[in-house]
């Protein structure tokens, strides 16, 4: 009942809108979830892309175990010959494998939120395809 009060008033469009607004402020809204494994474990476990950071969790439970925020990462890169991804933070290096998708995927979402990072909030700032490619193509020339 109380749900229904809050969009009575509503036309549909807006109670849409706002349905969305709702799900958007959720804590975990936006984050893609890979399941992986560690470097010298064999242990299943979560690994979180956000657009600010990358989150290692219990993949039974949920449970966030470490986070790590972009602005605090060096360099990240695919070995490509173990299918492992590498990321570099100030802090540790951190090396996994993907058990569902390719190594590849887990690049891109990463470049990808990086580069929409890079991008200032002017509407006309034109597009940097090469800095784009550059950052999810998984390899550096």
């Amino acid at each position: 009942m109380e749900a229904h009060s809050n969009v009575q008033d509503m036309s549909l469009i807006e109670s849409k809108l706002a349905y969305i607004k709702a799900w958007q402020s959720l804590p975990e809204y936006g984050i893609t979830y890979f399941r992986i494994k560690m470097s010298n474990s064999k242990t299943e476990e979560l690994m979180g892309v956000a657009s600010n950071r990358v989150i290692r969790m219990n993949l039974n439970s949920g449970d966030s175990l470490k986070t790590w925020r972009y602005n605090t990462l060096r360099s990240w890169h695919v070995n490509w010959e173990v299918e492992n991804v590498i990321l570099d933070f100030d802090t540790e290096k951190v090396t996994f494998s993907s058990m569902e998708c390719s190594c590849k995927t887990i690049h891109e979402y990463i470049g990808g939120y990086i580069f929409l990072s890079m991008r200032s909030t002017e509407k006309n700032q034109s597009l940097n395809e090469e800095m784009f490619h550059k950052l999810t193509g998984g390899w550096h020339e």
